[in-house]
């Protein structure tokens, strides 16, 4: 009788008993912790979503609310009704799209540059980028550089001055620093020259980081305030924030809504939050997975 030849198996794995495997004390006192935690972190937002529907009756009477008692969509009218919230909006969306566009462009082709070979002055200008980070020129002479290169109430002065963000530059260029050198080598000896390298191989490589920096100017520009509040007088020129800002600043008295019925300041003003913090957290998630992926991309694979 013919013995079977076969392939020398390998030791498997022991398996360990369903003993070894159930929650211990430690791990449900870190569930409690972690639960705990996660209710301090949602509740707030639960509690202002009630604030917005609830009458001011009601919120005077339970100001822990748990559940709705009684729905008013008062606040809500209001805010939609609101013509100036709708231009922040508008506003808003232009720095979103083209400022996060602008701010790309920039940092992206900074990083490429100074992840290249040594070239002249490459070092002087790298050093001059890596001071910004830590010294600024004021904020009076940044005032006067404003004013005289002609962005005073413009929507020009909430996108140019943001044309690189030099963390998010490094970011760009250590990853451009990380990717191997034989790639670029390979293609020049192709007959591509430098812009046709840098468009058909580093840029598809670098999508995961693209989305993540990407998603960085986003958010910096959907949260962007600052700069409207200095040099914006217009109101059609005011981003969203701002908007909001100053409505929460000039609510603290009662606001009569269209209906002649009285809208209390803080439902409004919850009711305002968040009409501004919807849209980017509705937007969020689907980037999510390329956000994750960018931040622990650089490794070469062989």
């Amino acid at each position: 009788m013919r013995k079977d030849v076969g392939i020398e198996r390998l030791p498997l794995r022991k398996i360990t008993s369903n003993a070894n495997n159930r929650l211990g004390p430690l791990d449900w006192v870190i569930f409690v912790i972690l639960g705990l935690f996660t209710l301090m972190i949602i509740y707030p937002f639960y509690n202002a979503f009630l604030i917005s529907l609830s009458p001011e009756r009601v919120v005077l009477e339970t100001p822990f609310l748990i559940y709705p008692k009684e729905i008013t969509f008062d606040a809500y009218r209001e805010v939609f009704n609101n013509k100036l919230l709708w231009s922040g909006f508008s506003v808003t969306m232009i720095l979103l799209i083209v400022g996060t566009a602008y701010q790309l462009f920039f940092t992206v082709i900074t990083g490429y540059a100074l992840s290249r070979s040594n070239w002249f002055g490459k070092n002087f200008v790298m050093n001059m980028i890596l001071v910004t980070m830590f010294f600024g020129g004021g904020l009076v002479p940044y005032y006067y550089l404003i004013v005289s290169l002609g962005l005073y109430d413009s929507i020009l002065v909430m996108i140019i001055p943001g044309a690189i963000d030099t963390f998010n530059m490094l970011l760009m260029r250590n990853y451009f620093a990380s990717l191997p050198k034989e790639m670029e080598e390979s293609a020049k000896m192709d007959g591509a020259n430098d812009i046709t390298v840098f468009a058909k191989i580093y840029l598809p490589l670098s999508l995961p980081m693209l989305a993540t920096i990407g998603l960085f100017f986003a958010v910096g520009n959907w949260n962007s305030w600052y700069n409207g509040m200095l040099f914006i007088k217009t109101a059609k020129y005011k981003p969203l924030q701002q908007v909001l800002r100053e409505m929460i600043v000039t609510s603290s008295t009662k606001i009569d809504g269209g209906d002649n019925k009285k809208i209390y300041s803080q439902g409004l003003q919850m009711a305002a939050v968040f009409f501004t913090i919807v849209p980017m957290m509705s937007f969020y998630p689907f980037l999510q997975r390329f956000f994750v992926k960018g931040i622990v991309v650089g490794a070469i694979k062989g």
